[in-house]
């Protein structure tokens, strides 16, 4: 006796054939831009040295102790070298970061960038070797400065 195979079956098959595909193509696009991003992003910026020798026009990701904020965006701090996950050792590197309308800030607020805040900073190294923030995240009170 032969299997016949009907119009519906056919078309159900087809069906499961397409999501599955579909959900193939959908992981191997999250694989293919998850790496494609931590190529794009340089390792973060953690000593005095490895930041002063960050190229104009490179993405960074940098720990700062503000040390002096102006209200038109603008504010220097201190290089923070990570010494364990909460703690973290002052450098001698100063930094002068940048912000706009458009830079996320998370955990916080404009207002919490003053003077012995806590921030981690993603931007693009300037000329001159200030950075131009991306993104701040205010980690005052979560980590502790020595």
């Amino acid at each position: 006796m032969a299997n016949i195979i009907g119009p519906n079956q056919t078309r159900a098959r087809r069906m499961w054939f397409v999501l599955i595909a579909a959900v193939v193509l959908l992981v191997a696009l999250a694989v293919w831009n998850s790496a494609r991003m931590s190529i794009s992003m340089s390792a973060a910026a953690s000593g005095d040295q490895q930041f002063a020798q960050t190229a104009p026009g490179t993405n960074t990701r940098i720990m700062v102790e503000i040390t002096e904020s102006v209200p038109e965006g603008t504010a220097k701090g201190r290089l923070l070298e990570k010494k364990t996950a909460e703690l973290y050792a002052r450098t001698a590197s100063s930094v002068t970061l940048q912000w706009n309308a458009q830079t996320k800030i998370v955990m916080g607020k404009e207002a919490d960038i003053h003077p012995g805040a806590v921030v981690h900073l993603t931007g693009t190294v300037r000329s001159d070797h200030s950075i131009q923030a991306e993104q701040l995240v205010i980690l005052t009170g979560y980590v502790k400065v020595q």
